[in-house]
């Protein structure tokens, strides 16, 4: 890793960045562990509120929809107090998905100057057979990138069978974004296995707006799980990707479906990438429906 590569990502993203409420991080660990621990006692996932047969706050509906550190800090203490390194009781925590737990652990990273980005790709461990849409923290220790992913805590483990260890994910438990266009395109990952198995949205075009989502979030910019730019607009999300559009994802692509991407050529795809760069309005796919929303560029 070069210095240039290290200080970019031990620096923080507008979104990663906590800004005044900065001291709050001071008591997330820096060892990745620990960390999980941590965050783990923080968020809830979205989908663990009735099985686990709690009742949130009214508030908490919305939290999915924190874009930035700030935002989710602010509905953190605002429902607890307590210092971050303390659980939460489950009905007082913020209640996301794996993007906020990655989020979070990666500012907490990002904090304590170790160098961290996320990664959106697809998971292997929820569900036999099928590749869940998941977004991750990759942090660099030991001279490579390892893949920790903070919503495995003990109790998620056991739930899930969940043998290995969460704070160095297995790269074939874990598929990056750019990786799963690619087997996609050789035709040795089936789109139809690849999405969000709950509400059965699935496929090719699903595949790709993953691809682009990894390719934004390793160039600093961690959007929203529902954030869509970049392939022809439709409504139906079955509907096909223009060959030009996918070749070019083909060639981008390549630059970050290894374990370790070229941080260089990656910068400079994406900044080349008109069509595949997060652009001043993103259409969102929110629980209201589809909306147009203006982000910083």
């Amino acid at each position: 890793m070069t210095p240039d590569e290290r200080a970019y990502y031990a620096s923080h993203s507008r979104m990663s960045d906590p800004g005044a409420k900065a001291s709050l991080l001071d008591a997330l660990p820096s060892n990745p562990a620990r960390l999980l621990v941590a965050v783990s006692g923080l968020v809830l996932h979205q989908s663990f509120v009735t099985p686990l047969g709690i009742t949130p706050p009214p508030e908490s509906a919305d939290d999915v929809e924190c874009r930035t550190v700030p935002k989710m800090l602010e509905r953190i203490v605002g429902r607890d107090g307590a210092p971050l390194d303390v659980a939460r009781p489950p009905e007082r925590r913020f209640i996301g998905i794996c993007r906020d737990y990655s989020l979070l652990a990666c500012a907490a990273l990002r904090h304590h100057s170790i160098p961290a980005r996320l990664r959106v790709g697809f998971a292997t461990y929820f569900k036999p057979g099928f590749h869940e849409d998941h977004w991750v923290c990759e942090y660099h220790a030991d001279d490579h990138w390892r893949l920790l992913d903070p919503e495995l805590s003990e109790r998620v483990r056991a739930h899930f069978g969940i043998t290995f260890d969460p704070i160095d994910v297995p790269r074939d438990a874990f598929i990056v974004g750019g990786d799963a266009w690619r087997r996609l395109r050789r035709g040795t990952i089936d789109p139809e296995t690849c999405g969000v198995s709950s509400i059965n949205i699935v496929g090719t075009r699903f595949v790709a707006t993953s691809a682009l989502r990894d390719l934004a979030a390793l160039n600093k910019r961690e959007m929203l799980a529902w954030d869509t730019w970049g392939l022809p607009a439709e409504s139906n999300p079955r509907a096909p990707i223009p060959e030009a559009v996918a070749a070019r994802l083909d060639a981008v692509a390549a630059l970050f479906a290894g374990p370790d991407p070229g941080w260089q050529s990656v910068r400079e795809a994406y900044e080349r990438e008109d069509l595949f760069r997060v652009p001043r309005v993103v259409r969102s796919f929110t629980k209201r429906g589809p909306v147009e929303v203006a982000v910083e560029v």
